[in-house]
């Protein structure tokens, strides 16, 4: 349970910090989520979840309050997709996720290196020598 309101806690930090302006919080989160916590297969598709949320509500709600069809039409143009506007908000929402995908498998690889308890693998070098 208490890993559950971790993420939950991760993921309302997250949209919180990416709705103040800092588009790199999913990466941050992921990050300090990676080394937190001691589940890889767990934390890393749960921190890319919340960077696609992270990015996703706000952007829907700026879809809806001021319509970004003519923007993401020009972008599309711009990038050689003629007509096609979903391209760049996917690219968008893929970027997200990498971030916060990213973010925890950084910290996840770092957790591995640290001489803490949770970070077995110096408990492992130390036993075979």
């Amino acid at each position: 349970m208490r890993l559950y309101t971790a993420i939950l806690v991760a993921a309302l930090g997250s949209l919180a910090l990416v709705l103040l302006g800092f588009w790199w919080a999913p990466f941050a989160v992921g990050l300090v989520a990676g080394a937190a916590i001691a589940r890889p297969r767990l934390t890393v598709p749960a921190a890319a979840a919340i960077g696609l949320v992270s990015w996703a509500l706000p952007l829907a709600v700026a879809h809806s309050r001021y319509g970004l069809g003519p923007t993401a039409s020009a972008l599309a143009a711009i990038m050689g997709f003629a007509g096609k506007a979903g391209v760049p908000v996917v690219l968008t929402l893929v970027v997200a996720t990498l971030l916060g995908a990213t973010g925890a498998w950084l910290g996840s690889a770092a957790r591995g290196l640290t001489p803490w308890p949770g970070g077995d693998t110096f408990r492992r070098t130390k036993q075979a020598r």
